[in-house]
This record gives structure tokens, sequence and C-alpha cells, in this order.
């Protein structure tokens, strides 16, 4: 049987509107979610709520995760998007909600990522930190292409406009990755809030001076490292550790 050691916490930013960031973490059932809204107090907590929640609903009656197909998770976030687009057509002045998701699905020790907009998962496996997802923002695109360098999308005025997430419009598409753990990984999730004042260097000599710790120690390092430099947005941050994995030749 697999085994997850899991921690969750989310801090308020700066931001006067509060905390739109919105976590479920269910490690018997396999599941981890993370979500950013957008739009402003109260639509954006409500925004990354319902989706988040939605999505949940949905993933419990997959069955074994790692055998449900492509179409069965994309219809999953058509679901959460139709229901934060169900918000806007029954109020009018909650125009513009939308928001993130980054779900993992883990069954023994198989499963997905779905994955929409600029939050992001990690996997930390023999001292490395590799980012599993791609950020959906401009920025990120322009760097794909050649157009701008790294260090220019972290000052670029456009930097927080996202070209995909739940909400805004009538389909979305989500990637969707195979993922396998083994024992000993950790596996981050976290909203752009925390890669705003963190890079993946300094994300990493964090896990790496916690990684025999619990779960609950590595997030909470992980949000005072954040909390060090101030951050602007709200932090969010899942803490995953795989204790025991099935068919792992090393457990």
């Amino acid at each position: 049987m697999v085994d997850f050691d899991c921690f969750a916490i989310s801090e308020q930013g700066a931001d006067p509107d509060g905390n739109d960031d919105y976590v479920i973490a269910e490690p018997k059932a396999g599941i981890f979610i993370i979500a950013d809204g957008m739009g402003g107090r109260p639509g954006g907590s409500r925004a990354s709520s319902i989706a988040a929640r939605s999505f949940y609903e949905q993933a419990r009656g997959l069955g074994p995760i790692f055998g449900a197909n492509r179409q069965q998770l994309v219809n999953a976030i058509a679901r959460a998007n139709s229901s934060v687009r169900a918000i806007v057509a029954t109020e009018p002045m909650m125009s513009g909600l939308g928001t993130t998701l980054s779900a993992i699905l883990l069954q023994e020790s198989r499963g997905k990522i779905i994955h929409v907009g600029d939050s992001r998962v990690y996997l930390f496996r023999d001292d490395h930190l590799q980012q599993l997802t791609e950020d959906h923002t401009l920025v990120a695109a322009l760097v794909d292409g050649n157009r701008i360098t790294l260090d220019g999308a972290k000052r670029h005025p456009l930097r927080n406009v996202l070209v995909r997430c739940i909400g805004p419009r009538e389909t979305v598409e989500p990637d969707i990755l195979d993922l396998a753990v083994q024992t000993g990984d950790w596996l981050i999730l976290a909203t752009d809030g925390l890669a705003a004042v963190l890079d993946a260097d300094s994300l990493r000599d964090v896990i790496e001076a916690q990684k025999a710790g619990s779960a609950e120690e590595l997030c909470r390092a992980i949000m005072r490292a954040a909390q060090l430099n101030h951050p602007a947005d709200n932090v969010t941050v899942i803490t995953v550790h795989v204790v025991a994995a099935a068919h792992d030749p090393c457990g």
C-alpha cells in the first residue's frame, strides 16, 4: 500500500483583496488539488473553491486513477469550468472570474497530473528538483518562442497574464501528464505566489535541508522562506512525501 505524508499551508500576501487560493489534500484518496482564483473579492475565492470541489467530486468517481483515460479527465475539468461560468451567468457583476487548477491523482505508485494555469507541481527526487508543469502564461509563451529571456520574463509588465485558466472561456484544455512515484519522493504543489518570491534553486535548498523531516516540517519551512521575501501575492503550498510505494523494489 502507498502511504503519503502530506501537509498544506495557505498564507495571505499583501494583496488587500484577501486569499483567493483553495486547497484539497486527501492522502487516503490520493487526491491533491491547488487552485488560485482571480477576479477580486469575493469572486476569486469562490472561483477557486468551486472549481476545486467540482474537480474533486469528479476525480473521486473515476475508479483506478492511473487507468482513467484522457477524456475522463478533460471532462472533469470541463465540468469545473462550467461550474465557475455558472456564477457569472447568474451574477453578471462577477464577470471575469477565473482560477488556476493543478491536481495530482495517485493510486498505488502511479497517477496523473492535471494542470491549467500557472500554479506549479514539482518533484524532488535524488536531490534534484524538477518542475513537472508548464506555466500557461503569456510570458512563458514568449520565452518558448525566444521573444524574451527568462530574466526579462520576471520583470515583464504582463507576467501575470494567463493564456489558459478555468472560467473565462467556454472551453479549456488541461495538460494531462502521467506520473510514477517511488519511496522517498517529495511532491510540491504551489500557487504562483511562491515562485514570485522563491526561485527553484532556493526552493531546492529548503527541501534538501528538510527532506528527512515530516511533510508539515517541510511545508512550514517553505512558507517561512517565502515570507522572508514579503510576498505581495498569496502563497499556498502542499507537500506530499511518498513514504511507501507499491511495486517499488526499494520499498
